[in-house]
């Protein structure tokens, strides 16, 4: 999939403006769509209640894989994963929470993953089965990519790529829209795939 089409389809799935949903989710504060391709959207963070059900609740907690995991954002994956597992997606595609979550099921389900302004979800540095079906695009000015904070509590699933911008942006560059933009001025790098899988 490309890559900045990824990213528009998580742009429109926050205006609401998604087309040929097919399958809509929105239970115990996680929402997903699932498209008529097979392609599963997950937005991230859209009410008050996402900061302390998910975001916040960092405690480490044991998957059915065995590993640990941010409690949080396990909790969002496996309201998802219930959706997605009957649903047998093709493709997944998250942002900020949804990223997290993305992360956890793609990896899963093996399904091929891209995940924009991803925070960092499980524990330990030893590779879980179906992780290189997962890719990361994180913004170096982005803070939420670098949550929660600490080099050995948590760490990303997947491939991921750092971009920094061409100058100095100070403000808040977590936005989907300001991924796209990023990812279009970088069109011409070449380590920086402008698809998944590559």
């Amino acid at each position: 999939m490309d890559i900045i089409a990824a990213g528009e389809l998580v742009r429109h799935a926050y205006a609401n403006t998604l087309l040929n949903v097919s399958h809509r989710f929105d239970v115990g504060g996680a929402q997903a769509f699932f498209l008529t391709d097979g392609t599963l959207v997950i937005p991230g963070s859209n009410e008050i209640s996402d900061y302390p059900e998910f975001n916040l609740n960092i405690s480490k907690i044991k998957g059915d894989s065995g590993r640990f995991y941010h409690r949080g954002f396990l909790r969002h994956a496996q309201l998802v994963f219930t959706f997605a597992k009957g649903l047998q997606p093709k493709f997944i595609i998250g942002h900020s929470l949804g990223a997290a979550s993305a992360q956890i099921v793609g990896s899963s389900l093996g399904i091929p993953t891209i995940a924009f302004a991803s925070p960092k979800v499980l524990s330990g540095s030893k590779k879980v089965r179906g992780e290189h079906h997962v890719v990361n695009y994180q913004r170096m000015d982005d803070p939420i990519c670098f949550m929660p904070p600490g080099k050995k509590m948590f760490r990303h699933i997947g491939k991921t790529f750092w971009m920094a911008p061409n100058t100095l942006d100070i403000g808040f560059n977590h936005k989907v829209l300001e991924y796209i933009k990023i990812i279009k001025a970088a069109r011409t790098n070449p380590k920086l795939p402008q698809r998944w899988p590559v």
